[in-house]
């Protein structure tokens, strides 16, 4: 994907920019993937250096071929990643030197200590908090006092690390999306009242996203007047830890094969495809940073229903075509749900005004700004001219 030189970003010369952890699917990999091509657009320098991925071949080699380096050895985050850190902390010495202008560290992780290790005097190193704020005084809370700035996903999550570590600069920056949903045009057709609705759930096959609550609202429903015909779209992975089998299972037993289908695994380059004939995208998990997933499906249209977990509460401010329900509350996410699907069927859905609010917020051409600001011009962006 090309990016268009659309900033006013100079670089005094040329920057290198580390990047510590972030190789997990979903939105990380989304947004890691975007902005190493933004960067590299840049004239930057960019390595990654992680100790475990879960991601495919496919897509490490397409960010290798555009000159990303990437250092992670071949273990996932399974029971064997502790020989993957062990690697890393043998390794990493070997293929680095200090001399990155800026070390970027994405999400929770004990290596990112070690990763700052190669940062130069005066540089800068950032941590982006893609969940909640952490706990007083545990490791995660260390971590984040020992950099100079933070990034948090959501403003409620920034303000929460504020007051946690209110001697550090800290400032909101969602995830950035892809070009390809800011740019898709959202033509609205009439459609029937009474056609089969294809409802989507999208992310990590993981218990505290609820897909099996999904799959038993399914079968309360699947005769009731409210909801009509209708298909549940699972769509994700779930790491290698057997779960996708047991909800296949459980599937088949209920005998909704015909009215739930578990696609497996995708990656971004297949989103467009995937939202193509969707026409609700649903998330009732327990906790959340601002999942981009939802961001994405906004941005060409498509309408959501979430529990306001983490981040995901702002997705609903002062936006009527999205119902993010209170709290985490399943028996609250059912009535959104009835209700939102009320909604489509009626007819009460203004896909632009909803492309158009998300592109406001989250569209990539301010996110790829803000995100260029921070990590290649960290001084002014956070006013911390200081050295580490």
């Amino acid at each position: 994907m090309a990016f268009e030189d659309d900033t006013t970003v100079k670089l005094p010369t040329k920057r290198k920019i580390l990047i510590s952890g972030g190789l997990a699917v979903g939105g990380p990999q989304t947004h890691v993937t975007i902005l190493c091509e933004i960067l590299k657009s840049k004239g930057a320098d960019v390595t990654i250096a992680a100790a475990a991925t879960n991601w495919d071949a496919l897509s490490l080699n397409a960010l290798k071929s555009k000159g990303v380096r990437i250092l992670v050895p071949p273990f996932g985050f399974g029971r064997l990643s502790f020989i993957g850190k062990a690697l890393s902390i043998w390794g990493w010495p070997l293929l680095m030197s200090k001399s990155f202008d800026v070390v970027y560290c994405i999400g929770e992780g004990r290596m990112h200590l070690v990763a700052k290790r190669y940062c130069v005097s005066g540089g800068h190193c950032i941590y982006h908090e893609i969940v909640d704020c952490p706990v007083r005084d545990s490791l995660v809370h260390g971590i984040a006092a020992s950099m100079t700035a933070i990034i948090g996903n959501s403003n409620e999550v920034t303000r929460k690390l504020r007051n946690l570590l209110p001697e550090i600069p800290v400032k909101t920056i969602p995830f950035l999306t892809s070009r390809e949903a800011s740019d898709t045009e959202v033509i609205r057709v009439r459609k029937s009242p009474t056609r089969n609705l294809n409802v989507a759930f999208l992310g990590r096959l993981v218990v505290h996203k609820r897909p099996a609550q999904l799959i038993d609202f399914w079968r309360e429903h699947q005769n009731g007047s409210v909801v009509g015909p209708s298909k549940l779209h699972l769509y994700g992975g779930d790491c290698g830890s057997g779960y996708k089998d047991i909800l296949v299972q459980k599937v088949k037993h209920l005998g909704l094969t015909d009215r739930i289908a578990l696609h497996g695994e995708y990656n971004h380059a297949q989103l467009s495809q995937v939202l193509e004939n969707v026409d609700l995208v649903v998330l009732p998990s327990l906790f959340e940073g601002l999942p981009l997933v939802l961001v994405e499906a906004m941005s060409r249209g498509i309408p959501v229903v979430a529990t306001s977990a983490g981040g995901t509460a702002e997705l609903g401010f002062d936006n009527e075509d999205v119902i993010i329900t209170e709290g985490t509350d399943w028996s609250a996410f059912e009535v959104g749900l009835l209700r939102m699907i009320s909604m489509i069927r009626s007819e009460k859905i203004d896909c632009n005004r909803l492309k158009r609010w998300t592109e406001d917020r989250y569209g990539f051409a301010s996110v790829s700004r803000q995100w260029e600001s921070a990590l290649l011009n960290t001084s002014i962006s956070f006013g911390c001219g200081q050295s580490l």
